[in-house]
């Protein structure tokens, strides 16, 4: 009977250390996958952020430099865009060479790192909004000028 119990307890015990390694891996991975998909999300924002400034451009041409001042300081920002994508490469390569090895707190501080960066873009990207509304509005102001008041100011 004793030869029994201490066979179940170290079955017990065998199958404690089994689960805890197996919650700690399933952590791991969770964490993992966040990661990877938090450099997915900040990819396609940086992305966005490229074409949106491109449109920008696009829209500056049509106007006086006066009333474009604003967007093109906010679309000297592409090396930014470049220098951050840049960084969210070598980011993916640390994560390719020290995933496995990494603690979970350095994983868990790589992926708020990323969602830092994410809140970061997520302004940028409403700055870059409301730059294309004022565009737009600007666009349709110097469009309703009459060609008369257009010559009048030249």
């Amino acid at each position: 009977m004793l030869y029994l119990l201490s066979i179940a307890l170290v079955a017990t015990l065998a199958f404690g250390l089994v689960w805890l390694r197996q919650r700690r891996w399933h952590q791991r991975d969770r964490v993992v996958r966040r990661l990877l998909d938090g450099a997915d999300a900040l990819e396609a924002q940086l992305l966005d952020c490229r074409a949106r400034m491109q449109r920008l451009k696009s829209m500056i041409v049509v106007l006086p430099e006066e009333m474009s001042a604003d967007a093109n300081v906010a679309l000297t920002a592409d090396d930014k865009v470049t220098a951050g994508l840049r960084g969210l490469l070598a980011h993916r390569l640390w994560i390719k060479q020290h995933a496995e090895t990494a603690s979970t707190g350095e994983l868990e501080n790589a992926c708020a790192a990323l969602d830092q960066s994410r809140e970061v873009m997520r302004s940028q990207l409403a700055r870059l909004d409301a730059i294309t509304g004022e565009l737009a509005d600007a666009q349709s102001s110097a469009s309703s000028v009459s060609p008369r008041a257009k010559s009048q100011v030249t």
